[in-house]
C-alpha cells in the first residue's frame, strides 16, 4: 500500500510539477525566439508575420481548445469502468475525426488565406498563413494524444512533447529565417520560410506523443467488445464535450478583443490622444498581462492532473471522492498561487524592473497590483470547472465565463470612462470578470453536486504562510539594498521568501506526508481488471 501511495502521488504531483517546469522552458523559449525573429525579419516581416500568427490563433482554438479535455474524460471513463479495450476505440476514433478535421480546416485556411489576408488589411500575410497552415494537422492530433496521456496521467510525456516543439520552433524557425536571409528572399517570404519552423515544431511534437502512447495502446486487445459504444457515438461524445470547452475559451478570447476596444475608446473618450491611450494598453497587455498568464499557467497543471479523479468520481457516484479531490487539488493550487500573487503584488515594481528595464515599469507596477488579485479566482475557478467538465456539467464554464465577460465589459466600460480610473479600470474589469465566473461556476457545482466548496479552508493557511514570508522578504530588501544593489537584493530576498513559506506550509500541515497520502488516495489509478494481451 506504501508503495502504491508514492507511485501514485508521484505521478500527479510528479506529472504537475513537470508540466509546470516545461510551461516556464516553452515561455523562456518563446521570449528567445521573438527577440531575433524581430531582428531578422524587421518591421515588415514582423508585421506579415503577427498577422498571420493572430488569424491562426483562431483557427488553432477551434481545433485545440477542447480536444485534450474530451478525450481525458472519456478515457478516464473508460478507465473507470474497466473498459481498457475502450481506450484504444476512442484513440483511434478520435485521431481519425480530427485528422479529417486538421485536414478540413488547414485546407480552409490555405484556400482563403487571399481573402483573409485581405480582410485583415495585409495581403502581404499571404504566404506566411500558408506556410503556418499544416500545423493545424498536427496540433489537432496531438490534442487527441494528449488527452489519451494525462487520462494515464503520463504528464512528464506531455511535457516533454511541449519542450521538444519549442525547441523545435525556436531552432529551425532561426535556421529557416537566416537561410532566407542568404537567398536575399523578400519580407513576405521571409516571414513564410521563418513561421515554417512553427509547423515542424508541431510536427515533432506530435511525433514524439506518438511513440509515448504507441506503447501502451498496443498492450490492448483489439478484439470486439459489446460495452464498447459505437464508432458514431463516441464521435457523437467527444464534440458534446469539446464544443462547450471550446465555446468557453471563445467568450474569454472575444472578450480579450471587447477589452482592447473598450480601453482605446475610453482612454480617447476621457482626455488621452489615439497615441498615448496606444501606448498604454501596450504597457499594460506588455508587462501586467503577461505576468498574470505566467501565474495562471504555472497553476494550470494541477487543474488537469486532477480531471482523472474528478472522472473516476462521477463514474462511480461518489461524492465523496469529488469533494475530496476537490478540496485537494484547491489546496495545492493554493500553495503554488499564493507566493505568485502576494509576491506579484509586493515587489511588482522590482520584477517588472529586472524582466522589461524601467520604461513605463511604475504605470505597469500598479496595473500588476491591481491585476494580481484576479489569480486568487482564476486559479480556483481552474480547478472548480475541471470537476464540473468532468463531473459532465460541460456547459457550465460556458455560462460562467458568459456572466463573467459581461461583468468585466460593464466594468471596464464604467472605470475607464471615469478619468479618476483611466486606465486602472482595465484590471479592476479583469479581477471582477474572474470572481463573477467563480460565483457562478460556485453556485452550479453547489445546486449540481450537493457537495462543500472548502475554498476557504483549502486556501488560507497558505496565504497567511505566503503574506508573512513575502512581506519578511520585503524588510530584508530594503535593509540590504543599498549593499547588494537591485538585482541580487532581489534574488536573495526571493530565495528568503521562499524558504520561510516552505517553513510555514510544512508547519501549517500543507506541506506534510499526510497531504501527499490525501493527494495519493484520491489520484490513484483505478485498479480494474483490464484486458491486457
Amino acid at each position: 500500500m506504501g508503495k502504491n501511495k508514492r507511485e501514485a502521488t508521484g505521478g500527479i504531483i510528479g506529472g504537475a510539477l513537470s508540466l509546470t517546469v516545461s510551461t516556464v522552458i516553452v515561455k523562456i523559449l518563446g521570449l528567445i525566439y521573438k527577440i531575433p525573429i524581430s531582428n531578422f525579419l524587421g518591421d515588415e516581416g514582423m508585421g506579415y508575420f503577427n498577422s498571420a500568427y493572430t488569424v491562426y490563433a483562431f483557427f488553432y482554438l477551434l481545433c485545440t481548445a477542447g480536444v485534450p479535455k474530451a478525450i481525458m474524460i472519456l478515457v478516464s471513463e473508460a478507465k473507470a469502468k474497466g473498459r481498457a479495450v475502450e481506450e484504444k476505440s476512442i484513440v483511434r476514433v478520435a485521431s481519425l475525426v480530427f485528422l479529417i478535421l486538421g485536414g478540413v480546416v488547414t485546407a480552409v485556411f490555405i484556400l482563403f488565406s487571399a481573402p483573409l489576408s485581405r480582410f485583415i488589411g495585409n495581403s502581404g500575410a499571404r504566404a506566411t498563413m500558408i506556410a503556418i497552415a499544416p500545423s493545424i494537422i498536427f496540433i489537432s492530433l496531438a490534442g487527441v494524444i494528449r488527452g489519451y496521456l494525462s487520462a494515464n496521467l503520463r504528464l512528464l510525456d506531455i511535457a516533454v512533447s511541449q519542450i521538444i516543439e519549442g525547441v523545435g520552433k525556436l531552432a529551425l524557425g532561426l535556421a529557416f529565417a537566416m537561410l532566407a536571409i542568404r537567398q536575399n528572399m523578400s519580407a513576405e517570404m521571409l516571414s513564410a520560410i521563418t513561421i515554417l519552423g512553427v509547423t515542424f515544431g508541431a510536427a515533432f511534437g506530435l511525433g514524439y506523443l506518438l511513440i509515448c502512447s504507441k506503447n501502451q495502446l498496443s498492450r490492448y486487445k483489439t478484439e470486439q467488445n459489446d460495452n464498447i459504444e459505437n464508432k458514431s457515438g463516441i464521435v457523437a461524445r467527444i464534440f458534446s464535450i469539446s464544443i462547450p470547452i471550446t465555446i468557453s475559451a471563445a467568450v474569454m478570447s472575444l472578450t480579450n478583443i471587447i477589452d482592447l476596444t473598450l480601453i482605446m475608446r475610453g482612454l480617447e473618450g476621457i482626455g488621452y490622444t489615439d497615441a498615448e491611450a496606444s501606448a498604454l494598453y501596450g504597457n499594460y497587455t506588455t508587462l501586467a498581462v503577461p505576468m498574470f498568464n505566467l501565474a495562471i499557467a504555472l497553476v494550470t497543471p494541477i487543474s488537469i492532473a486532477f480531471m482523472p479523479t474528478f472522472t473516476r468520481a462521477r463514474v462511480s457516484g461518489d461524492g465523496g471522492l469529488m469533494s475530496e479531490s476537490l478540496s485537494t487539488a484547491l489546496r495545492l493550487t493554493a500553495i503554488v498561487s499564493a507566493p505568485l500573487l502576494i509576491g506579484m503584488t509586493v515587489f511588482s515594481r522590482e520584477i517588472l524592473s529586472l524582466l522589461f528595464g524601467n520604461s513605463g515599469i511604475e504605470t505597469g507596477a500598479t496595473l500588476l497590483c491591481l491585476l494580481a488579485p484576479a489569480i486568487f479566482f482564476s486559479s480556483i475557478l481552474l480547478s472548480v470547472n475541471s470537476a464540473l467538465e468532468a463531473g459532465g456539467q460541460v456547459k457550465a464554464p460556458v455560462i460562467s465565463m458568459i456572466f463573467g465577460s459581461v461583468a468585466k465589459v460593464f466594468v471596464s466600460s464604467y472605470l475607464l470612462t471615469n478619468s479618476d480610473f483611466g486606465i486602472s479600470g482595465a484590471p479592476i474589469g479583469t479581477v471582477v470578470s474572474y470572481a463573477v465566473a467563480l460565483l457562478v461556476s460556485g453556485i452550479i457545482y453547489l445546486t449540481r453536486t450537493a457537495s462543500p466548496l472548502p475554498i476557504i479552508r483549502s486556501s488560507l493557511s497558505s496565504y497567511i504562510a505566503a503574506l508573512v514570508a513575502v512581506f519578511a522578504a520585503r524588510v530584508l530588501y530594503f535593509a540590504v539594498l543599498l549593499r547588494l544593489g537591485e538585482m541580487l537584493s532581489l534574488a536573495v530576498s526571493i530565495l528568503v521568501a521562499a524558504l520561510i513559506y516552505c517553513a510555514l506550509e510544512v508547519l501549517f500541515g500543507n506541506l506534510s506526508s499526510a497531504t501527499f497520502e490525501k493527494t495519493a488516495k484520491y489520484t490513484k489509478k483505478p485498479e480494474k481488471n483490464y484486458q491486457i494481451s
